[in-house]
């Protein structure tokens, strides 16, 4: 699967053209072994977003595989909607290169760098066509959720969107549905606590990936996939703090152990958290829509 680390109107939001920052920190886990950890800095000026990757293999597993991974993007956010403008992803210490850089203008792909992959079955893709390169974000620009400025962003609206994303090889969506209203506690003085929304997400690939096996599609349409995003400040946008993904290796769980907004205050928010959900029941909601959710927003 494709992913990284959280999209219609074209009208400018009334976000104050203070900066404001985020400063995360990430790990993550699988089946509760820490192996990796990376850091998020993301600058919103305004209507305007950069943001900047660094990630690394760490602990005993870099003594198996030390990776590294820098990426970038940028873009610009408006209620409902991000227009991306570039992405850049390079990650090291795999047999091959592995680089990808995209350029974007109203969310048509305009330029594609990707240096060439040679995985087993990589020649029995899925056809790219121009049509996969038309209304589609970058993978990280797809995480940055913007909703209406000013006013309180913790509602399902959040979730209830299907992310269309490419990233210089694979088109796919991510389909997101309301899961539920949680909070999130600092694990450190000056990190983010307060209210999340937990989005229910279904995978669905389109174009450019490998075909699959029987077993292999049985697994993607099952897998258990949600992410928790949190406001940064009174900007309208929200980020994911937390994404939980079944594999066959077991959960995989990212993680913010660090979660800094500057530059806005947080956002006032009634304490209606509801109870924790199970995964099986989140992976319920995104199959079966009901009827007094609003309708799924284009990416």
């Amino acid at each position: 699967m494709a992913a990284a680390l959280v999209i219609g109107s074209t009208t400018t939001p009334s976000v104050a053209a203070d900066t404001v920052t985020v400063d995360a920190t990430y790990s993550a886990s699988l089946g509760g072994f820490t192996f990796a950890s990376g850091t998020l800095h993301f600058t919103l000026i305004g209507n305007t977003y950069d943001a900047q990757i660094n990630a690394g293999v760490t602990g005993i597993a870099a003594l198996i595989a030390s990776r590294t991974a820098i990426g970038g993007a940028s873009g610009r956010v408006t209620p409902g909607r991000v227009l991306p403008q570039a992405y850049a992803l390079s990650i090291a210490g795999g047999t091959v290169p592995n680089e990808v850089a995209l350029t974007f203008s109203d969310n048509r792909v305009t330029s594609v760098s990707a240096s060439e992959l040679h995985l087993a079955g990589w020649d029995q893709r899925i056809p790219l066509l121009p049509a996969h390169k038309l209304g589609v974000v970058d993978p990280f620009g797809a995480f940055v959720i913007p909703m209406q400025p000013g006013k309180n962003p913790m509602t399902p609206a959040v979730c209830n969107r299907t992310l269309k994303i490419f990233d210089g090889r694979v088109r796919y969506d991510l389909r997101l549905v309301y899961g539920a209203k949680t909070d999130v506690t600092a694990s450190e003085p000056g990190s983010y606590s307060g209210p999340a929304i937990v989005c229910a997400v279904a995978y669905r690939p389109i174009a450019g990936h490998r075909i699959l096996s029987p077993e292999q599609q049985h697994f993607e349409n099952n897998i258990e996939f949600s992410i928790w995003f949190v406001p940064v400040g009174q900007t309208g946008v929200l980020l994911p703090h937390r994404v939980l993904i079944q594999t066959q290796s077991g959960m995989l769980l990212i993680n913010a152990t660090r979660f800094v907004v500057n530059g806005s205050d947080p956002i006032v928010a009634a304490n209606d958290a509801e109870p924790a959900k199970t995964h099986a029941w989140l992976k319920h909601r995104r199959h079966h829509r009901v009827e007094d959710e609003a309708p799924v927003n284009p990416n």
